[in-house]
């Protein structure tokens, strides 16, 4: 696959391997890719940086003592630390949104952690390539406001005029309803995006126009609980499920 002539796919597969959603076989076919392609893994380290202040609003998991257990026998029985970096809250607000983005049933059904031994932190190197390289993106990630668990991963490059929502967990599809997805401008009434397919792990919206005329003025999204294909007023009638900041990256 020559990800260097389809930009666009190259841009939401690096986002989805930094958000943790890429998995199985994709996962480690897209990890070969990135050994061999210094652009696709600086495209992930940029994705990653992007999508670093979002961590930081993901609430605090304490981990199971099953975590602690596991993470023991797969270092060979050595006591764990209680520093560095299994001590720090960053990495298990990391953890959370992994855990968001790989369970079955809240983006997957098990998360399953490989650790290795705890080593000093290397030193960040931050690549820096061409603009036209990365891909301007509008990305929102919504969440549930009571327990602000990630369900929707939301994107659209700013000249596109498609809009791909990834549900990252497909239990949250009710049946004979529709979860239809709207935009939140200031000031204005909300604006129907379309309807999220209830079979489709990636569903494509078209817009009226292309990103940056038809949501640049756009901060936030939201997702909400309508009769089967989508609101008959045109205005939202049902429950707000999930809501995020929708975002630029340039």
């Amino acid at each position: 696959m020559d990800l260097h002539r389809k930009p666009e796919l190259q841009q939401r597969l690096a986002a989805e391997f930094a958000l943790g959603t890429l998995r199985g076989r994709a996962r480690q076919r897209f990890r070969r890719f990135m050994a061999d392609d210094p652009v696709l893994a600086a495209a992930v380290q940029d994705w990653e940086l992007r999508l670093a202040p979002i961590v930081g609003s993901v609430a605090p998991v304490q981990p199971p003592a099953r975590v602690w257990r596991a993470i023991q026998e797969r270092i060979g029985g050595a006591p764990v630390r209680s520093d560095g970096i299994w001590a720090n809250l960053a990495f298990w607000r990391n953890l959370g949104l992994a855990a968001s983005g790989m369970a079955a049933g809240l983006l997957a059904a098990t998360v399953f952690i490989t650790p290795q031994a705890p080593s000093p932190a290397p030193v960040p190197v931050v690549i820096r390539v061409p603009s036209n390289e990365m891909g301007a993106t509008y990305l929102a990630v919504l969440s549930d406001p009571k327990t602000q668990k990630p369900m929707l991963v939301v994107s659209a490059g700013r000249s596109s005029s498609e809009l791909w929502v990834k549900t990252l967990d497909p239990a949250i599809h009710v049946s004979d309803r529709s979860l239809e997805l709207w935009a939140l401008p200031p000031g204005q009434p909300p604006k129907s995006l379309g309807v999220i397919a209830p079979s489709e792990k990636m569903t494509a919206l078209k817009l009226v126009a292309a990103a940056d005329q038809s949501l640049a003025e756009v901060p936030a999204l939201a997702v909400t609980l309508e009769p089967a294909g989508g609101s008959p007023t045109g205005a939202p009638t049902g429950p707000v499920l999930y809501t995020g900041p929708f975002l630029k990256y340039w």
